[in-house]
């Protein structure tokens, strides 16, 4: 028979094949940078993965990893993306920007950044601009798409960063938070299936983004904006706008964007005053998945500003800062102190007894018969008062 004749196969045949410690080590020196920096040096510290002693290595966006950046709005979070795809592509590496909000001065702002760099002078600007992959989603349909059923183009060789800015902004506008409709009973089905179903897109788009790094060993980075969540009677936070569990699980890095804290008149010269009034801050709030800061806290906070090459270090004094007042919000003492309630002493009377109300009204109500005879024979007409019947109400007492 035909099968007799096939030769067998060996029993390593249906494994990968193998390969040597040379052949690995060349091609993990060939992926490049296992980070891509931030653009601020002291962030890029803290951000360093452990090493063994010895070896330095360079801190910044981590490959293989979700990274989010979340803050109000005018902190500089699509600022921070730029600078993110900047930096990948002056390290030879090719960035992809995925435009969530549209905005319309992106592509002005990178060909701004690649202008007026202070770095030493290498390809040019149109040549660096060259290496951004810019796509605009303007639903969550296209996003979706995208990473789903990635084409065979996407991401092309040599990426190692992908930035999604304002993501919040496409699943606000798919499945709203608050409708028109906000009353129970005034909801349609409809409403009450988008509320359900944006927790399970969410799920599954951050399970995607996990995989889709991983795999293709990219820096993903994700820019959301924040909502207000009240904690407590008086307290209230801004939060990140997407959460929950699988969304905590999956995000790696978590920086947060704010500007507080500066003190506007303790500058030495106008340039200093006007350092300080640009000046932002970064809180590292989660590192490689391990949290750093409560809800509502900074963790490890770096300054930086925004200038028209992009990000830049920014060192203030301890003088230069002032943290705002913290109120705390105490229980409400009681009317009286426990001491002063004498256990031994009885119950102390009600406001009926106190005052003898019950008494008066008694006293009141003896005898309290309203004739009502009187009245109806003015009113009436002569063949009621036939009747001759006299009506007559007691009005009982509340004893």
């Amino acid at each position: 028979m035909a099968s007799d004749d096939a030769p067998l196969r060996s029993p390593s045949s249906h494994r990968l094949p193998t390969v040597s410690a040379s052949q690995a080590l060349q091609h993990f020196h060939a992926r490049g940078a296992r980070t891509v920096s931030t653009g601020i040096s002291q962030l890029d510290k803290i951000l360093a993965p452990p090493s063994l002693p010895g070896h330095n290595v360079s801190g910044g966006y981590i490959r293989g990893k979700v990274t989010e950046v979340f803050g109000p709005s005018g902190v500089g979070k699509t600022a921070f993306g730029i600078q993110a795809a900047v930096s990948a592509i002056r390290e030879g590496q090719r960035a992809v920007w995925i435009d969530a909000a549209c905005a319309p001065l992106v592509k002005q702002r990178f060909d701004t950044v690649f202008s007026t760099s202070r770095d030493p002078p290498g390809a040019s600007p149109y040549e660096q601009r060259s290496q951004l992959d810019y796509f605009a989603v303007p639903t969550l349909a296209h996003l979706l798409a995208l990473f789903v059923h990635s084409p065979a183009s996407f991401p092309r060789k040599n990426t190692s960063l992908i930035v999604v800015d304002s993501l919040s902004t496409l699943i606000d506008n798919a499945y709203p938070r608050y409708t028109d409709d906000r009353m129970s009973k005034n909801r349609t089905d409809q409403s009450r299936w988008a509320a359900g179903r944006r927790f399970a897109v969410v799920n599954e788009l951050i399970s995607t983004f996990t995989r889709f790094a991983a795999l293709h060993d990219i820096a993903l980075l994700l820019t959301c904006q924040t909502i207000t969540r009240i904690r407590g009677a008086s307290r209230a936070l801004l939060v990140p706008a997407l959460s929950g569990v699988e969304w905590e699980n999956g995000i790696s890095t978590r920086l947060v964007l704010f500007r507080d804290w500066v003190r506007q008149g303790n500058a030495n010269g106008n340039a200093d005053a006007d350092r300080l009034r640009k000046a932002r801050f970064v809180g590292l709030v989660k590192a490689n998945g391990l949290g750093l800061a409560d809800e509502g806290g900074v963790g490890n906070v770096v300054p930086f500003i925004v200038d028209e090459s992009g990000l830049c270090n920014l060192d203030i004094a301890g003088d230069d800062i002032t943290a705002p007042p913290v109120v705390a919000t105490g229980r409400r003492p009681p009317k009286r102190a426990f001491a002063d309630i004498d256990e031994d002493a009885g119950d102390e009377p009600n406001s009926d007894e106190l005052y003898g109300w019950i008494e008066d009204d008694e006293v009141a109500a003896e005898g309290l018969l309203i004739d009502e005879a009187t009245t109806e024979d003015v009113n009436a007409a002569p063949d009621d008062t036939a009747d001759g019947r006299n009506k007559k109400v007691t009005r009982t007492s509340t004893a």
